[in-house]
Formats: C-alpha cells, sequence, structure tokens
C-alpha cells in the first residue's frame, strides 16, 4: 500500500491527489495531507516546495469553509424543520458563540496544529456561525504554517520525514499545543 502511495506521489497525479486529499480531509476524510505534501517535496526545489504548500493550504481552506457552511447548515435546518435533538442545544450554542466569537482568530490558528480533524473545527465553527472572516485567515495562517513545516520536513529531510513526526519530542509539542488551547480557553471563558 505504501509503495503503491509513494508511486502515485511521484506520478503526474501526486498534485492532483494531494489538493483532493486536503480539500475532503477538511471537510469528511479522515487521512491528512500532511504526509502526501511531504512525499511531494522530497528532492525538489524549494519554489515547488513553496507551490505545493499553497495548493495544500487554499484546498484545505477551500474544504474548511464548505465544513463551515454545513455546520451553519445544520443548525439552520434544524431550527427550521424542528430537530429536537439540536434544537434543545440552542442555547448553548449561542452562549459559545458569544465565548468563542472573539477568539475565532486564534481558535482556528492553533487548531491547525493540533492533531484533532481540522474538520471538527470547522463543522463547529459554522454551527456556532463565528466570524467568518477571521475563521478564514486563522485557518490560511494555521495550516499554511503547518503544511509549510510538513513540506519543509520533505524537502530537507527525505523519507526520514515519518520518523521525525512519529518520534517523542514531535508528539509532546502537538500534545503542549492541546494543552496551550485548554488552558487558554479555561481562563478566558472562566
Amino acid at each position: 500500500m505504501i509503495d503503491k502511495i509513494l508511486h502515485i506521489m511521484k506520478g503526474p497525479k501526486g498534485v492532483l491527489t494531494m489538493c483532493i486529499v486536503s480539500f475532503t480531509e477538511s471537510i469528511f476524510f479522515i487521512i491528512p495531507p500532511d504526509p502526501f505534501l511531504a512525499l511531494l517535496c522530497i528532492k525538489k526545489k524549494i519554489s515547488e516546495l513553496c507551490k505545493f504548500t499553497l495548493l495544500c493550504t487554499f484546498y484545505s481552506v477551500l474544504g474548511g469553509c464548505i465544513a463551515y457552511y454545513l455546520g451553519d447548515q445544520i443548525v439552520s435546518l434544524s431550527q427550521k424543520y424542528d430537530i429536537k435533538l439540536i434544537n434543545k442545544y440552542i442555547n448553548d450554542i449561542e452562549s459559545l458563540k458569544l465565548k468563542i466569537d472573539n477568539q475565532t482568530f486564534i481558535m482556528m490558528l492553533t487548531s491547525a496544529f493540533t492533531p484533532l480533524p481540522f474538520k471538527i473545527f470547522c463543522i463547529s465553527a459554522g454551527a456556532i456561525n463565528v466570524n467568518f472572516v477571521d475563521f478564514i485567515f486563522g485557518s490560511i495562517l494555521g495550516r499554511g504554517s503547518r503544511f509549510f513545516i510538513f513540506g519543509y520536513l520533505g524537502y530537507k529531510y527525505g523519507h526520514d520525514f515519518e520518523r521525525i513526526t512519529k518520534s517523542k519530542k514531535f508528539n509532546l509539542i502537538m500534545i503542549g499545543l492541546i494543552g496551550v488551547l485548554i488552558i487558554y480557553l479555561y481562563y478566558k471563558w472562566n
């Protein structure tokens, strides 16, 4: 399976595959685009690294916008058709919106670096209808930075990048980011 993915990523369909994975991962797909991007960047020029990172970021944020819209529509349709499962939480959703709305940029920026699925943040942002401009800018900066890091790891370390992303140090950094986000939100909301 890994050999087949490597073969695809080295071929003419590699960029298309990365873009599709990046787009769908922000909505429903479970496999993140980071490894695909890193594979594309192995033994490439820095200009290609930048091009691939921009493409990956663009399609990820575009998918995130669709996920935002889906989250918004879920709540709207539940109100329109009186879906009790969601409607009984409308007051909680409004309360959460008041707490989060001014923090949308930092939430999306931070969420891009956590191992938690980006789609959860995007759909939730739409469900509580947070500031869309902050959502976009936080997503672009967060996802773009994350993808540049992964692309650079592929560019710099080649096939060893997988070992780096599975290292304890890397995982501790990711867990630390989640911890910082939780602590920030705890103190902000209390």
